[in-house]
């Protein structure tokens, strides 16, 4: 199944398939991680999961591709059946209704325009599902029980369970921290809780539900109820590399472009692979020490003659921006140190400090894991971890952000062979 394509610009998992371009297949680790979301035993309601990725990784895309395979998409399906050496079997996966919530480029800067927001992504799902409710939208609509309508509706349309998957749960989140007056901020977390505890209000009409996002926030707070238990997959064995590129799975995948690119940068295939792995990958997601390559940057790499630049600057990281803007960071304390904490699955608040600080740049993926001290003997419950900047593309945008070196370092082509090449001339001196 590809997560994501050769092809930076194509963002739905339909364009990538049907573009007839090679593509990495992780249709086998899908299946295990549906399998586990599905067949896990259930808490007293349903499971619950997130999945906190940097971006660049194709969250979205997996989302789209495990409701593809959920609600049999019979085109998608029989054209990779085309494609893939091996049968696509399905027969151990089961088919459920899905309802796909995504929020997108979220504008709101006042309370009634962040509860028109919440209730236009919820329209759109009652329009896209055919779903008739009695109540039409207002400012006063309860939305969580417009929710949990939609949910039975949906259910009993199709008469199967339903699985319920949310694209960027975080950005309602990010929309609250721009509202200037606190109480406003408070009654609009509230709402967008309310409304994701219908989840749990459905009660059995729901399978299981996956949070996908880039940050991990609590979801509830003094005024909600919301989601109190979450189990997060973001650092687990399950979910390690079914998101992201190994070395082996680039080598294996991409030869042809590797042979392509490699003569044009002067340097062999073995070396080229060897920089993709210094500048995208050291990506960690559990504690194996598995490490993956974002796949955005890497297929840009080859779509741009194996030219290799700090695409990561092009992200949206204004949260970011912002919270070390306000706190001016001193963070010593989190690179190369040995015996930290388990930092990679603390929730942040709305205004991070201290530890939360490393946690936020782990969860984006600034640092990643680089070292596990196990636990040794029988009363010793914790592991140890040690973090460093992930790779050439990370640690330049790390210097960005943090005003260690002007933004024009986001056009300087990393060299292959010396990767820190010419970026003296961009740091920012105490004489600037």
């Amino acid at each position: 199944m590809a997560l994501t394509s050769s092809n930076s610009l194509n963002s739905h998992l339909h364009e990538v398939v049907f573009s007839d371009r090679h593509y990495i297949n992780k249709l086998d680790q899908l299946k295990d991680l549906i399998n586990y979301l599905d067949k896990s035993p259930r808490l007293p309601n349903q499971n619950f999961f997130m999945l906190i990725r940097p971006r660049g990784f194709g969250l979205s895309m997996a989302n789209e591709a495990i409701e593809s395979l959920l609600s049999r998409d019979e085109m998608l399906i029989d054209h990779l059946q085309n494609k893939l050496e091996n049968q696509v079997d399905l027969t151990d996966l089961n088919s459920y209704a899905v309802l796909h919530l995504s929020f997108t480029n979220p504008k709101a800067n006042n309370l009634s325009s962040f509860i028109q927001e919440l209730q236009a992504t919820l329209q759109k799902q009652i329009w896209e599902h055919h779903v008739k409710l009695k109540v039409q939208m207002s400012l006063g609509t309860d939305l969580r029980q417009q929710m949990v309508n939609l949910i039975k509706g949906i259910a009993d349309l199709n008469k199967q369970q339903v699985v319920i998957l949310v694209d960027n749960y975080d950005l309602p989140i990010y929309t609250v921290r721009r509202l200037e007056d606190e109480t406003e901020r408070q009654q609009a977390l509230a709402l967008y809780f309310d409304m994701l505890n219908a989840f749990r209000q459905a009660g059995e009409y729901v399978k299981f539900c996956l949070l996908a996002g880039h940050i991990k926030f609590g979801l509830s707070n003094n005024m909600s109820e919301g989601l109190p238990h979450v189990v997060d997959l973001s650092f687990s064995d399950i979910a390690a590399t079914v998101i992201g590129f190994t070395v082996d799975e680039v080598k294996k995948s991409y030869a042809e472009d590797l042979a392509r690119v490699a003569p044009q940068q002067g340097i062999t295939q073995a070396e080229y692979l060897k920089a993709l792995e210094a500048c995208y990958g050291g990506f960690c997601f559990s504690d194996k020490m598995q490490k993956v390559l974002c796949p955005m940057s890497v297929t840009r790499a080859l779509d741009n003659d194996g030219d290799l630049y700090a695409f990561s600057c092009d992200h949206n990281y204004n949260f970011v921006s912002e919270v070390i803007e306000e706190t001016e960071p001193d963070l010593a304390w989190l690179i190369d140190k040995d015996g930290q904490d388990q930092l990679f699955l603390e929730e942040i608040d709305l205004f991070p400090k201290d530890k939360q600080l490393g946690s936020m740049l782990l969860q984006l993926g600034f640092v990643s894991v680089n070292k596990v001290t196990f636990a040794e003997g029988e009363h010793s419950l914790s592991w140890r971890y040690r973090f460093g900047l992930t790779n050439v593309e990370m640690r330049r945008a790390f210097m960005i952000l943090m005003k260690q070196a002007r933004p024009e370092l986001r056009e300087l082509p990393i060299n292959p062979r010396v990767f820190h090449a010419g970026e003296d001339a961009y740091l920012i001196t105490d004489e600037d």
